[in-house]
């Protein structure tokens, strides 16, 4: 049994195979569906809670007689931490393993939580419920995504959809714990319940396992990263770049943010995509049920609003990700496809003062918004690749907490100003509006500002190689053969035989030995040899 390592360096991509005792849980089998079962259940415990803040949220602001602005920040407070620090928590766990880094997480929720009920004024909120309690998210958070993708492959879109979709469970479950902690034990009583109910987290982390990729990385890098002279012979000027990116690194060395990343055009089109979608999604947790309050209706009704939306959640992420699995439809239109469907319903949300109305706007974005987050790893992986996923994950969960942080106190100074949510339904709208525009950019950033990487097949072991140094496993004509006479490559490749050939070096080059080669008279090779006096 081997274990497959992918590197890549700009837009090539290598295998490695490396020994049977490097190898760790098979992929799409054995332990990957137990590491799949921690992340529903934190998924569910973590997420869940954030979805549910709006419930809280709505007793805070009555608590403590604050403006909903102020105490909007809280939340905001938290998503920042949580999304901010996904870069740090994903390295740290490359180097320290998942399983600590979540446990440690789970224990500061448990702690933040815990403290925020001994609060006597809101502001110090913002430290025991905001910042001890982000940061117990942050370290379960982006760790807790990424690692489900090292252990699916077949079925990756399909395991994230699971994963996320125990934050639709948690969005159906918790108002319901909240509505009668609260209503049985008030405000305190129900922060030190909930405190002792998110340490579970430390139960759901002691179920990772390392993905062995990264195991290798981490223990192995020498081994890992090691490339021979033949091969740097054929690289050329790329070698340089990928021994800086590929040098054995140290605990420190290893904190590596690669901002690089950045300059991939696609990469930053999904950044600013997914920010816009995020900011729309998020502000309707707010949304929901502070307008369904507004209308009249009562903390129950209220509740019921973010239950929709989380039993939607539930399984149009199953779905849609099990649709973009199969490759019928283009990821990128199911993306296009929920932002546009978002942005009308919330652009005519505040035409209707009805709670049937706000049931029906719940479940569409439950559906259609809420379902991104399945399609979020596998959009991700497909521009960059897995062996840049933990690094471009974190990246991305930092560009959505720097939109984050600002959208939804956006939302309470709206209410504040004009007295009603119509504004902000307005401006979630365009927010989702405009994200689906900058992805629909897509084919135009790939003609006009990329050069796309043409991807190798795994099964093929013939590399077509041009003037520009890409590779491809596609020949360009009926003949198996590359045709690079308008380049000016040195190198040809027959696609039926894996034979390199050339105009100006030899017709065919193969292996040789020197002993035996050079010292028989009738040398009998596929390739004609230089004359020994010439040289």
């Amino acid at each position: 049994m081997v274990i497959l390592k992918w590197f890549k360096m700009k837009d090539k991509k290598f295998k490695v195979v490396e020994d049977d005792k490097l190898t760790g849980p098979d992929v799409d089998q054995g332990h990957a569906w137990v590491i799949l079962a921690g992340c529903f259940i934190i998924y569910w415990l973590i997420i869940g809670t954030i979805k549910s803040y709006g419930i809280l949220y709505t007793e805070m602001v009555s608590y403590y007689d604050t403006g909903s602005g102020s105490t909007a920040w809280i939340g905001s407070l938290i998503l920042f931490i949580m999304l901010g620090m996904a870069p740090v928590s994903n390295l740290l766990s490359k180097i320290y393993s998942f399983r600590k880094i979540c446990f440690i997480g789970g224990v500061l929720l448990g702690i933040g939580y815990f403290m925020s009920g001994f609060v006597p004024q809101m502001e110090l909120l913002y430290l025991t419920l905001g910042i001890v309690g982000g940061v117990g998210y942050g370290l379960v958070f982006a760790p807790t995504s990424t690692i489900i993708s090292y252990y699916f492959d077949n079925h990756r879109a399909l395991a994230n959809g699971i994963m996320v979709s125990g934050s639709g469970v948690g969005a159906l479950t918790h108002p319901f714990i909240y509505r009668f902690l609260v209503d049985m034990f008030g405000l305190p009583g129900t922060m030190w319940i909930l405190g002792a109910f998110l340490a579970n987290v430390c139960a759901a982390a002691c179920l990772f396992r390392q993905p062995p990729i990264l195991h290798l990385e981490t223990e192995h890098p020498a081994t890992n990263h090691k490339i021979s002279s033949d091969e740097e012979s054929f690289l050329n000027n790329d070698t340089e770049i990928y021994q800086d990116q590929h040098k054995p690194p140290g605990k420190c060395g290893q904190l590596n943010f690669q901002f690089s990343l950045f300059r991939n055009p696609r990469f930053t089109m999904y950044c600013i995509g997914f920010i816009l979608c995020m900011n729309g999604y998020g502000n309707n947790l707010i949304l929901i049920p502070a307008q369904i309050k507004a209308l009249g209706y009562d903390n129950a009704h209220a509740g019921y609003g973010v239950n929709i939306m989380g039993v939607c959640e539930v399984f149009a992420r199953l779905f849609f990700g099990w649709i973009a699995d199969q490759k019928c439809i283009q990821r990128r239109h199911i993306f296009l496809m929920s932002m546009l469907t978002a942005s009308l319903f919330s652009f005519i949300a505040p035409l209707f003062n009805s709670f049937i109305f706000m049931a029906i706007y719940a479940g569409i974005i439950g559906t259609f918004p809420g379902s991104f987050w399945s399609l979020l790893s596998v959009l991700i992986i497909d521009v960059v690749g897995i062996d840049n996923f933990t690094s471009a994950y974190g990246l991305l969960m930092l560009c959505l907490a720097v939109g984050v942080v600002v959208s939804q106190p956006c939302v309470g100074w709206l209410e504040d100003y004009y007295g009603n949510w119509n504004a902000s339904f307005i401006m979630t709208a365009c927010l989702f509006l405009i994200g689906g525009l900058v992805v629909s950019l897509e084919p135009v950033i790939i003609r006009y500002c990329t050069t796309a990487p043409l991807p190798v097949n795994e099964d093929d072991n013939n590399i077509h190689v041009d003037h520009g140094h890409r590779l491809s496993n596609k020949p360009n004509n009926e003949t198996g053969i590359v045709d690079t006479s308008e380049t000016g490559s040195l190198l040809v490749v027959n696609a039926d035989e894996d034979e390199f050939t050339s105009s100006r070096i030899s017709r065919t080059y193969t292996p040789y030995d020197r002993e035996t080669d050079f010292k028989s008279e009738d040398v009998t090779s596929p390739a004609p040899l230089a004359n020994k006096n010439e040289i």
